[in-house]
C-alpha cells in the first residue's frame, strides 16, 4: 500500500514583512523603496515633579525619528546614532552577488535589510544564504549580519549555531572606504564558512539511519505527553498537534530523498520551526517569528540536543 503525498505549502519568515526591494541595485536605492532613509536625533529628557518645572534628567535622552517624531527609547549620553545609511554603506561593496530583497523596520525598532548570495549546493539541494543586516536606535541592537540559509525546496530557514563557526558577526562603524571593503569581505567570508560548515554537518547526518522507533522516541522526547488522563486538555492537545505537525514535515514529498535518516529529521525539524503559526498580535506576529528564527540559533540547536539524548548524534 502506497503512503499518500504530503505537500506542505511553505513561504519565507520575511514574506509578510517590510517591502520588497529586489529592483533595487544599491543602498540608496533600497533605503528610498523601504522608507528607511530618514535620521534619527537625540534630545533632552525632562521630569516634572507634581506642580514642579521640568528638570532634565542627566545623562539621558531620547532618540526620536525626523519624519514622523517617532519615539525610539531613552539612551545614555554614551550611546553614539548611527544612521542607516552609515551602518550599513558598506554593503555597496560586496559586488553583485548581493542580490537585495526585503527590507523594513520591526514594531520594536530594528532596521533590517535581507539579501541573498549565490546559490550553493548540499547533498543535491538548492540552498541560498540570506544575510540580514540590522541596525537599531533603542541601544538594545548592534549594528550586525547575520547568515541564515534557506532550503529552495521547501523555503526552510537554517540558523544553527555551530561550535566554530557562528551565524552572525557584529559590524564596525566605519568612515572610509578601505574598512568598508574589508566590513564587506568579512561578511563574505563569515558566510561561505557558514555554508562550507552547513555542508560538513548534512554529509555527517545523511550517513546515519533510522527506524521508525528511533522517530517515534524523538516525538516522545520532543512532544512529551507522559500521562495523557491527568494532563490538562488544552496542552496535551497542543502536543499533538505539534507532534502531527513535525510527521507531516518528516514524510514530506521534498524530503522523502532524506527520510530514514538523521538529515531528514533535521530539514523537518527546520520547517516545523521556520513555518509553524506565528503567535501575538496579528500586526506584530510574523515580525517576532522573523525576529525568533533569524537571530536566536538555540532555536534550531535544540533538535540536536533532543536527538543525542536519545543516542542519535554525529
Amino acid at each position: 500500500m502506497n503512503t499518500p503525498s504530503i505537500i506542505v505549502d511553505r513561504t519565507t519568515t520575511w514574506h509578510s514583512i517590510g517591502k520588497t526591494v529586489d529592483q533595487c541595485k544599491d543602498l540608496e536605492g533600497v533605503l528610498k523603496a523601504s522608507g528607511l532613509d530618514y535620521t534619527v536625533e537625540k534630545h533632552p529628557v525632562f521630569a516634572q515633579p507634581i506642580m514642579g518645572s521640568f528638570t532634565p534628567i542627566p545623562n539621558r535622552f531620547i532618540t526620536t525619528r525626523d519624519t514622523d517624531g517617532h519615539l525610539y527609547d531613552i539612551v545614555s549620553d554614551k550611546f553614539e546614532i548611527v544612521q542607516n545609511r552609515e551602518a550599513f554603506d558598506f554593503v555597496n561593496y560586496m559586488g553583485d552577488d548581493l542580490q537585495f530583497r526585503k527590507a523594513g523596520e520591526t514594531e520594536t525598532g530594528m532596521v533590517y535589510i535581507i539579501g541573498a548570495l549565490p546559490e550553493v549546493n548540499i547533498l543535491g539541494d538548492a540552498f541560498i544564504p540570506h544575510v540580514i543586516f540590522r541596525n537599531g536606535f533603542t541601544g538594545k541592537i548592534k549594528i550586525t549580519a547575520a547568515i541564515c540559509p534557506l532550503r529552495m525546496v521547501c523555503q526552510n530557514q537554517f540558523n544553527f549555531a555551530f561550535r566554530n563557526t557562528q551565524n552572525s558577526t557584529t559590524i564596525r562603524h566605519v568612515r572610509n572606504a578601505h574598512d568598508k571593503l574589508e566590513e564587506a569581505r568579512e561578511v563574505l567570508k563569515v558566510a561561505a564558512d557558514y555554508m562550507q560548515e552547513l555542508n560538513a554537518m548534512a554529509e555527517q547526518y545523511v550517513n546515519i539511519k533510522l527506524g521508525p522507533k528511533d522517530l517515534d522516541k524523538l516525538l516522545d522526547r520532543m512532544f512529551p505527553i507522559v500521562d495523557p488522563d491527568s494532563m490538562n486538555s488544552f496542552k496535551r492537545h497542543q502536543l499533538e498537534v505539534s507532534r502531527e505537525k513535525f510527521k507531516k514535515a518528516y514524510l514530506a514529498d521534498d524530503n522523502r530523498n532524506f527520510k530514514g535518516t538523521s538529515w531528514g529529521i533535521i530539514n523537518a525539524y527546520s520547517d516545523f520551526i521556520t513555518h509553524r503559526a506565528a503567535m501575538g498580535n496579528t500586526e506584530t506576529k510574523e515580525e517576532g517569528k522573523f525576529v525568533m528564527v533569524t537571530f536566536h540559533p538555540g532555536l534550531m540547536n535544540a533538535v540536536l540536543q533532543h536527538m543525542a539524548a536519545i543516542g542519535i548524534e554525529a
